[in-house]
């Protein structure tokens, strides 16, 4: 048996006595159409033993992927929830099959009666799903021992989610509990008992966790996908199945459709916020195309965040208080920016998959692209928008009350994008939050200033995009050959270190960044900017 040395979890999740146990499923009523998308390179690189997960790589040839010692926590949780096995399944040749049958039957052994370790109800959703998916790849050629045991594990599954579904958080680990409830009851015999109660489940939270307009209080933008991701899944699992459509799912992907679409960029990606990434590639083209949802033009304002896009050019702005989650992010008036498909300005990423102390650093204020006052971000407050649009431009301009209590200022940011997306004018403005601070003239703020603080403007580089500096602007290249220029008026600008984070990539990304640095005399301060196409 495979022994593997993990970090382990906290739970107090409830396990059935094996008296009272439901009997084991022995066949498949219906074999649900995988609907993940796997990689056939990354499935080449499970079979030559390099383990890719959460931005982290262990190379580990000829051994087990159960051998592997975890680097984190999230690491563990990409091993666990069997996401993988899509990939070894687009390679589907018999050595990718056996290779998968003997990883399965090896968790059975070492995983499959345990109560700590793999055994939360959203990766042991996560994993019966995708058992599920790949059930004919998994249980092709198989004898009838180890089939046995592959079908007692599944019951085994079903039991746990039907005895914690309740007490699973609110959030997309509810959705995936629920939905691997509805998987096992229209899949598997003798588990239809889960059916009713997933389904039912599922109603409640499409009604009461996604809001009138198709948000979800995270404001995570990956996490929001994801929900979506596994409400197609549904829509599609009951229609293969003969079952009658849930109208509060339908209802549900209608809202979230046009939303999800205000938040992706060019590239097609989605602007990361608040902990979420950009999303597995192709995973969300598929579910939109899934959904069949025609009339879901992309909003301009949605769950917080204000999309300005003009010609080639995306920007993705946060443009609302923090949510009170634990991956909250200090991002007030921070964006993102495509140039046509190419991703231009990045925060540093959500960090969650290297866990400490990159998950904090990402976290603060100089993450993202925005200003900061003395090295701090805005603090939670609200935040006014204006925006407008004539035939030469789009114009927004949104205010930020955050920094009233420590410094007494409100930072103003003006956006413009030029029609032809050529484009991107900005200015960031400081002035007093108590109008009888502010000076009387210019002269006095310069001749006797009351109160100055140091402060920053942040602009993160994808790390796709080569920075030059040159005496008077810097010159930025794009992959595809444009070339763009920054060029600023009221600081100081310098090009500086930075990195940028990635799930899908392996490790912490060089990149670079641009900081303007200024000061703010008598409460006041102001800095304007621009990226121009060359």
């Amino acid at each position: 048996m495979p022994k593997t040395e993990t970090p382990q979890k906290k739970q107090s999740w409830r396990f059935t006595s094996l008296k009272n146990l439901r009997p084991a499923p022995r066949r498949f009523l219906h074999y649900p159409a995988p609907m993940a998308i796997g990689s056939f390179v990354y499935g080449e690189q499970l079979l030559v033993g390099q383990f890719a997960f959460a931005g982290q790589l262990v190379k580990a040839p000829d051994t087990s992927i159960w051998n592997v010692r975890p680097p984190s926590h999230s690491y563990l949780d990409a091993l666990q929830g069997f996401d993988w096995l899509n990939d070894l399944a687009a390679i589907g040749d018999g050595t990718a099959r056996k290779r998968a049958q003997r990883w399965l039957l090896e968790w059975i052994e070492a995983f499959g009666h345990s109560t700590t370790i793999g055994w939360q109800p959203d990766l042991a959703a996560r994993r019966l799903v995708n058992w599920c998916f790949h059930a004919q790849f998994l249980l092709k050629g198989l004898d009838k021992k180890p089939t046995t045991r592959v079908f007692k594990s599944l019951g085994r599954h079903v039991n746990f989610l039907s005895n914690n579904w309740k007490a699973t958080p609110q959030g997309l680990g509810k959705f995936e509990v629920l939905s691997g409830m509805v998987y096992a009851g229209l899949a598997l015999e003798g588990c239809e008992y889960a059916l009713h109660p997933g389904l039912k489940g599922l109603s409640a939270e499409c009604q009461g966790w996604i809001g009138p307009a198709g948000e979800i209080p995270s404001r995570n933008p990956e996490e929001l996908s994801g929900v979506f991701t596994r409400l197609t899944w549904i829509t599609a699992l009951l229609a293969e199945s003969g079952q009658p459509e849930n109208p509060d799912i339908s209802a549900a992907l209608a809202r979230i459709a046009p939303g999800l679409r205000a938040l992706r960029l060019g590239d097609g990606t989605l602007a990361r916020f608040h902990g979420g990434g950009h999303g597995r590639e192709g995973q969300l083209d598929q579910a939109l195309a899934d959904a069949q949802i025609r009339n879901g033009a992309a909003k301009h304002s949605f769950m917080g965040y204000e999309r300005l896009s003009a010609g080639r050019v995306v920007l993705v702005l946060d443009a609302a208080p923090p949510p009170k989650t634990s991956h909250a992010h200090t991002s007030a008036l921070g964006f993102e920016m495509s140039a046509g498909l190419m991703p231009f300005l990045a925060s540093s990423g959500p960090g969650t998959g290297l866990e400490e102390p990159w998950a904090s650093a990402c976290a603060q204020c100089a993450a993202h692209n925005t200003l900061t006052i003395e090295g701090a971000g805005a603090e939670g407050a609200e935040i006014s928008v204006e925006r407008a649009h004539d035939l030469e431009s789009t114009w927004l301009s949104a205010s930020t009350r955050g920094f009233v209590e420590r410094f007494g200022v409100i930072h103003e940011r003006r956006l413009l994008v030029a029609s032809d997306g050529g484009r991107l004018s900005g200015e960031d403005r400081l002035f007093p939050a108590d109008p009888d601070k502010a000076a009387a003239h210019p002269a006095d703020v310069l001749s006797r200033p009351r109160r100055g603080h140091s402060f920053m403007l942040h602009f993160h580089l994808h790390p796709d995009v080569v920075a030059k500096a040159g005496e008077s602007s810097i010159a930025l290249a794009l992959p595809n050959g444009e070339i763009w220029r920054f060029r600023q008026e009221g600081g100081l600008s310098s090009l500086e270190p930075s990195v940028c984070l990635d799930p899908s990539h392996i490790g912490p990304r060089a990149t670079k960044q641009i900081i303007v640095t200024g000061r703010s005399l008598d409460y006041v301060g102001a800095i304007r900017w621009s990226f121009t196409k060359v």
